[in-house]
């Protein structure tokens, strides 16, 4: 008897217990949305001798419908052709991203610039037959933050391959060249979800999460000018997972507090001018 009262003791001191340190169970959640947006560079070549190149630009983007400024990007880099059909290019990019805020509380939206900090390294091949034109470029892009961040929930720095296959047409009079891509990144070191980030070791989960389709257009103005006007649509996905933070009760601290999917669908119209000395 006096066993069987331990026991029945033992279980119900477990169950009190339990509610305290056991975990909310987080299902993934999803939402959709989709944008208009506007893109407009313009872009210096400087030739040094015959396979070199220095390169410079300025981008500015627009989002949210044309409404809001989204991202300042300033670009430099150098590109060498050691044949006809293949490329290389180092670039950094001065990123200045608009950012912004929603309060839980007040329900207050803040706005920010936050600066990033890109590199992109290319490796591009191409063929030609006749008018037609085929290219391949592969892009490790390499991308800081300067905002302090947990690393289970953004990567720092982080690590992406963006992958375009490219046509186009030379058509008679040598001026327009208009060209259609397909382009999709992929994650390298995406953090995956896991149940408490102070007690389980950082893993990945890789997956692709933007897909472009883009149609365009090359129009030479001059012997050293040229204007590029084209449409794209962007299928992004992403996953983000947010974390309790540490707080006076260490119960849950460190438990996933949410985790969502993201998806977005953008109309971009983008048009480049390129000044070649």
């Amino acid at each position: 008897m006096r066993i069987r009262t331990f026991i029945l003791t033992a279980i119900a001191a477990l169950a009190l217990c339990l509610p305290s340190q056991a975990q909310e169970e987080v299902t993934l959640s999803e939402t959709s949305e989709s944008d208009v947006q506007l893109r407009l560079r313009a872009g210096l070549e400087v030739p040094i001798g015959r396979k070199w190149e220095f390169t410079w630009s300025e981008q500015m983007r627009l989002h949210n419908n044309l409404a809001n400024f989204d991202k300042i990007v300033s670009s430099v880099g150098f590109g060498y052709k050691p044949w006809r059909f293949l490329k290389l290019e180092a670039q950094y990019g001065f990123v200045n991203e608009r950012t912004s805020k929603t309060d839980n509380d007040t329900g207050f939206k803040t706005i920010d610039w936050q600066i990033r900090h890109r590199l992109n390294f290319d490796v591009t091949g191409s063929v030609r037959w006749g008018r037609v034109k085929l290219s391949l470029r592969e892009r490790l892009r390499v991308q800081f933050r300067t905002d302090s961040v947990n690393k289970y929930e953004h990567p720092d720095p982080e690590l992406s391959l963006r992958s375009r296959l490219k046509g186009a047409v030379n058509l008679n009079n040598a001026r327009w060249e208009p060209y259609a891509f397909v382009e999709l990144y992929t994650t390298l070191n995406a953090p995956a979800v896991v149940g408490n980030y102070l007690k389980q070791p950082l893993k990945y989960d890789n997956y692709i999460n933007r897909v472009r389709l883009g149609l365009g257009t090359e129009m030479k103005l001059s012997n050293s000018s040229k204007l590029d006007f084209y449409y794209m649509v962007h299928f992004n996905r992403s996953y983000d997972a947010r974390y309790k933070g540490i707080s006076k009760d260490p119960t849950n601290d460190g438990d996933l507090k949410s985790w969502e999917l993201e998806k977005k669908c953008a109309h971009v119209i983008c048009i480049d001018y390129k000044f070649k000395l």
